[in-house]
């Protein structure tokens, strides 16, 4: 039986430049706005297109080997068709390579992290991210050199049981529930119901990792729904962060999918994110089977979610939901879990999950300040 429930919660001559209307990123997943008006080259041969982007320390500490990233419009990208994720790669203003890791790119936006060595309180850097032609730091294409920790399953890997909570008991997924399909985590498990609340589990969970909550995180997921609709109470997926708090006390937070029976209108999917606090759920808009990333932010102080919904590439939708005060400097359990909320049922969940990251939480900005080209020209170099 259910304890608490899941909300929803971007030699050579010639520099050819294109100024941008100025932009203001929050430092997560938001498509922006910008205008960008593409010229002839005339008789320039096309070397590699390039976008600098301001980053704007909104903190105040400096900030050291932070994780930094912006999204932008296919629409506001010039020669969009000739940045593929293999092409992309990032310098610092004085031209040195900087990790980075193109998060995605589809036919309608193009997401891109990076690592600054350091930016001072009150201060800025600008880097260049340059794409359409070779690329010579392929070596710094490496997210464990920006993320706390980062699983984009490669392969299948020994997930330990962890019981959060969340549900009165849960098991471990049993062999052959969990596998890796095409670079994406599969999860598909049958549960049988609770049997009006005897010992029998109704959920299954995961560890994927721990974390201390010294400092302010960001774990953040994409994932997508596959089970379709069963006409039982259900979550398909959730993913969750727990800490044991000591005797049979938790302290949780989670976000995910919830099949909820309608009697008037049908069974339908809704995000849910909830927490131990006052054992109240947060319901919102409804999910369907696009993917989805989700974000849960935590701090020793406070708490949030939030679910960004993608058709196509495109962003059409984002949720965030409350807030709270519990973790303090705990450890954390970071995982994944299905459940059956029904007392009659088996269910037959099944999701997938391309990835999961955390990282150092900061505020900023990241301000598009140009795009251009360098080239070279048919007669050669003048």
């Amino acid at each position: 039986m259910l304890c608490h429930r899941i909300p929803t919660k971007l030699g050579l001559i010639g520099l050819i430049f294109f100024l941008l209307s100025a932009l203001v990123l929050t430092p997560a997943f938001s498509v922006p706005s910008t205008n960008l008006t593409v010229q002839a080259l005339g008789s320039c041969t096309t070397d590699r297109y390039y976008i600098d982007v301001n980053v704007t320390n909104l903190e105040n500490f400096d900030l050291v080997n932070y994780t930094f990233n912006i999204t932008i419009s296919s629409e506001r990208i010039p020669a969009y068709s000739r940045l593929k994720a293999g092409n992309v790669y990032v310098v610092d203003e004085n031209g040195n390579p900087l990790y980075y890791w193109v998060m995605r790119r589809t036919r309608k936006v193009f997401t891109v992290f990076f690592r600054v060595p350091y930016i001072p309180k009150d201060g800025w850097a600008v880097v260049r991210i340059y794409y359409g032609s070779d690329n010579p730091y392929r070596k710094y294409r490496k997210p464990a050199m920006l993320f706390v920790y980062f699983n984009n399953f490669n392969s299948l890997e020994n997930y330990p049981h962890v019981d959060t909570g969340i549900f009165d008991n849960s098991n471990p997924f049993d062999p052959g529930e969990l596998s890796i399909s095409r670079g994406k985590l599969v999860i598909n498990s049958t549960i049988l119901p609770p049997f009006l609340f005897l010992s029998f589990s109704n959920a299954k969970e995961a560890r994927l990792t721990t974390l201390t909550v010294n400092d302010s995180y960001r774990i953040v997921f994409k994932f997508r729904r596959v089970s379709g609709k069963q006409g039982v109470d259900s979550y398909p997926f959730y993913m969750f962060i727990h800490a044991n708090a000591g005797g049979n006390r938790h302290r949780y937070d989670y976000i995910g999918i919830h099949e909820v029976v309608d009697w008037n209108g049908g069974p339908k999917f809704y995000f849910e994110f909830g927490n131990d606090q006052n054992g109240a759920t947060e319901v919102n808009k409804r999910a369907g089977k696009q993917y989805y990333l989700g974000e849960i932010f935590v701090s020793p102080s406070s708490s949030e979610g939030r679910i960004e919904k993608f058709s196509s590439g495109a962003l059409i939708a984002s949720q965030v939901f409350e807030t709270g005060r519990r973790f303090r400097n705990r450890e954390v359990s970071i995982g994944f879990g299905q459940a059956n909320a029904d007392i009659f049922a088996d269910v037959n969940l099944l999701a997938y999950v391309d990835w999961v990251y955390v990282v150092k939480s900061a505020e900023y900005s990241a301000e598009i300040v140009a795009a251009g080209v360098e080239c070279l020209f048919n007669q050669g170099v003048v």
